[in-house]
């Protein structure tokens, strides 16, 4: 499986290239004399840049390709830019016999998922959101859905009063050991008691 390397600072992120492993990757990585290495994780190897690091231009050369890196590229900080990679379907390297995901995951609000989970995950999380509306507008109060695409998430607000829940993995299991929606609402309350 081939991996997609990117250097990342903030909201600006920059496509190196794609490895056909991580191991061509760290030997890319490893050819820039100023990016430093931490390793405190034994599970994965952190490669990451300094601002202060990074002279007006330098040259990579690997395989007898030049990529370049220069500081004008990114914004004066002292905080890290960093080397990130993930796998990468390639779809022209072998054809699937029957339908099949991809390797890989999928975010869904601020989770990731396997591919081949993420349909039942929202099916989940919708029939929670349904079965909680349908319940609140039969006691004739409204609720809404907020925060979509944030950093912590979507939630449900009962309208001028509070946050019932958020739409969240721990929210789906609770839903899915519940009888009903007045269990789940019991449950996910006395969660944070």
């Amino acid at each position: 499986m081939p991996y997609l390397l990117k250097i990342n600072q903030f909201e600006r992120s920059y496509d190196i290239g794609i490895f056909k492993n991580e191991q061509s990757i760290y030997k890319f990585i490893e050819k820039i004399p100023f990016v430093k290495r931490d390793s405190s994780n034994f599970n994965y190897i952190n490669y990451y840049i300094e601002f202060k690091d990074i002279p007006e231009y330098y040259e990579v050369n690997f395989n007898n390709y030049l990529y370049i890196i220069t500081r004008f590229s990114f914004i004066p900080n002292d905080g890290e830019i960093f080397f990130s990679w993930n796998e990468i379907h390639c779809w022209d390297e072998k054809i699937a016999n029957e339908k099949t995901f991809i390797d890989g995951e999928t975010l869904v609000d601020s989770y990731n998922f396997p591919n081949n989970e993420v349909k039942d995950y929202i099916q989940k999380r919708e029939s929670l959101y349904r079965e909680t509306k349908i319940y609140y507008e039969e006691k004739g109060l409204k609720i809404e859905r907020h925060a979509l695409g944030s950093e912590d998430g979507e939630y449900v607000e009962l309208v001028n009063d509070s946050i019932l829940y958020l739409l969240d993995v721990e929210a789906v299991e609770i839903w899915e050991q519940s009888k009903n929606i007045e269990e789940f609402l019991y449950k996910y309350k006395k969660q944070f008691e």
